[in-house]
């Protein structure tokens, strides 16, 4: 094979590799601060959960949401169980529970449910942050520390 052919082919080979990088790349996902407008009046339903960083496993995620209005108003499914509190989220994220309207019925069921739910709700209790992302179709609350992190999808407003 010739020089030229040699270099014609080595030439051609690195612009065909050199665009086939041509826009791979995934976009960056953006997450935004939660806010009122943003998280509630949405049905959220679990997607992923961890807690001291370490991912805890949730056999039937469509047992555990969360729902509120621009009220503040919480109330959700926690595996067997049902929950309802109260909370604020300000326009940076910060998610502010109010602990003392906290309330969970009192429904036993089985072993392994009770205590995934009994994780969640720990760990709901333990997130002081909300975002969003994915255009808004995922929530995140989560501690300041991201050792507490549950993420949503959202399944209907």
């Amino acid at each position: 094979m010739s020089r030229f052919m040699q270099l014609w082919l080595l030439g051609a080979a690195l612009v065909v590799g050199g665009c086939l990088g041509v826009g791979t790349e995934e976009a960056p996902v953006v997450q935004s601060a939660g806010n009122m407008g943003a998280v509630c009046g949405n049905k959220w339903e679990l997607k992923r959960l961890r807690v001291n960083g370490e991912a805890v496993a949730v056999t039937e995620t469509e047992r555990f949401t969360f729902l509120c209005n621009l009220d503040g108003n919480v109330m959700g499914k926690s595996g067997v169980n049902t929950y309802r509190g109260s909370m604020q989220i300000t326009d940076n994220g910060q998610l502010l529970w109010d602990t003392a309207s906290f309330a969970s019925t009192k429904m036993a069921g089985p072993d392994a449910l009770m205590q995934q739910e009994n994780t969640y709700l720990r760990a709901l209790a333990g997130t002081r942050q909300a975002f969003t992302k994915s255009g808004g179709a995922r929530l995140i609350l989560r501690d300041p520390s991201g050792d507490i992190y549950i993420e949503y999808v959202r399944v209907g407003p």
